[in-house]
């Protein structure tokens, strides 16, 4: 998100917070904090008065370390917006994961869609939208929730599919492996350039529509092994793809997930611009 805002026409003074030690690229100016620490949250704010709030903290632990983080980061957050820039636009980072246990025929799945997510990664990530949310209707404040659907490309978390893939494929090209280990590869989901994403996030700052939430999708459904193959065949690999059974669901899962952008589209013109090859040769090189 940094790296872009730098290339923007009304390039932003970029303000980071991370609690790692090393700042996103693109920062003008960092700060090392928790984001579910009121105070730490609360001071910087307060030192900063950001005109536009982009929230894309979040884990994928399971459990109650995921309310904390997921939930308790956006409370922290909002709190300190309301109190010190009551008036910034703020983006908050959803996901399609709380849309979780869907059918066919609510495909493809629109903002309007029921969430029954059936994940704790997806249950903290809409009570988060939901509080959000709340902060619109109640404080007037211009918050919106992005719902980002499988995330693609350079620098994409390894807890993810693609990104698990490709850390594995480089494994496989400095021999240092040979073994690709996969889930359930039958599964159908939505896959997003990051750079896309971020581009339709930047786009609704401009253009802000609070109390909202926009899908981040690309529209069409992929299915797991294709994306897999095209990886491969990228790399001109011939790995050993083993199912590994900890990668597999132990509970409900979905086997098509796929969504509609025409909401932010309608908005702000926005739409997908990358290919699901452009995609795989930003990530792969």
């Amino acid at each position: 998100m940094c790296d872009y805002l730098t290339t923007v026409p009304e390039r932003p003074k970029i303000i980071g917070i991370d609690i790692l030690d090393t700042p996103p690229s693109g920062c003008d100016c960092f700060y090392k904090a928790d984001i579910s620490s009121d105070k730490a949250i609360k001071d910087i704010i307060n030192q900063t008065k950001p005109d536009f709030i982009i929230h894309l903290a979040g884990t994928f632990a399971k459990g109650r370390q995921a309310y904390n983080v997921n939930l308790l980061s956006i409370i922290s957050l909002l709190e300190s917006s309301f109190e010190h820039v009551p008036n910034a636009v703020v983006v908050t980072a959803g996901s399609a994961a709380e849309y979780g246990l869907v059918t066919p025929k609510q495909l493809p799945l629109n903002e309007q869609t029921t969430c029954k997510p059936i994940t704790s990664y997806g249950s903290s990530k809409h009570l988060a939208s939901q509080i959000a949310l709340y902060y619109h209707r109640v404080h007037k404040m211009r918050t919106m929730v992005v719902r980002p659907f499988q995330l693609i490309g350079k620098g994409v978390n390894p807890r993810l599919a693609p990104g698990a893939f490709a850390q594995q494929l480089v494994q496989i090209i400095n021999k240092d492996s040979k073994v690709i280990k996969v889930g359930n590869l039958e599964s159908y989901r939505d896959f997003l350039d990051i750079r896309d994403a971020v581009e339709a996030i930047w786009a609704l700052c401009r253009k802000p529509a609070g109390g909202e939430i926009f899908n981040l999708c690309s529209g069409k459904p992929t299915k797991m092994a294709d994306l897999l193959q095209m990886m491969i065949e990228h790399c001109g690999q011939k790995p050993k793809i083993e199912v590994d059974p900890s990668l597999l669901r132990n509970s409900v899962d979905v086997s098509k997930v796929y969504g509609s952008y025409q909401k932010i589209k309608n908005l702000c013109g926005w739409q997908p611009k990358r290919s699901l090859i452009q995609s795989v040769q930003a990530m792969l090189g």
